[in-house]
């Protein structure tokens, strides 16, 4: 499997999203989808709310910190914690394309690059939903995102 891979900035985001810590890796996937559901049921209302669907993956000493939502400009509402996500001058990003089930495999192939290019991780990483419609999946496209600093 290849796929593209790039740098780029990121820039500071608000979310209104869920904020979840899981134990282990299969964990991530029965809290995201859910903590996107329950945040589009307040917000959705809102034009444009949904455009641009954010999970953010910390490692933590209990596990991972999962952070997931949508980039919003609004008011702070029951339901969801307003959540900024840092900026970053540089970030090696790669575009997974398909379902969720092999996204582990893209990772992989952007941390390899990361190392390849002399840089380390620094700070979470984030995928960006770039399109997720389809309940199958097989269309989706997910922009990863890892921050970096020189090694």
């Amino acid at each position: 499997m290849s796929i593209e891979i790039f740098e780029k900035p990121l820039p500071t985001v608000r979310l209104a999203a869920r904020r979840h810590v899981v134990r282990s890796q299969p964990e991530i996937a029965g809290v995201v989808g859910p903590a996107f559901d329950a945040v589009a049921s307040i917000i959705g209302d809102e034009c444009g709310s949904l455009q641009t669907p954010i999970a953010q993956y910390a490692s933590i000493e209990d596990g991972t910190e999962v952070v997931a939502g949508y980039a919003y400009n609004g008011p702070a509402q029951p339901g969801f914690e307003l959540i900024d996500l840092d900026a970053a001058e540089t970030a090696v990003c790669g575009i997974h394309l398909g379902t969720m089930d092999r996204i582990a495999v893209s990772w992989q192939a952007l941390h390899n690059e990361i190392i390849a290019r002399g840089y380390t991780p620094d700070g979470p990483c984030r995928e960006l939903y770039v399109r997720a419609v389809s309940d199958d999946q097989s269309d989706w496209v997910t922009e990863l995102q890892q921050p970096v600093t020189r090694a």
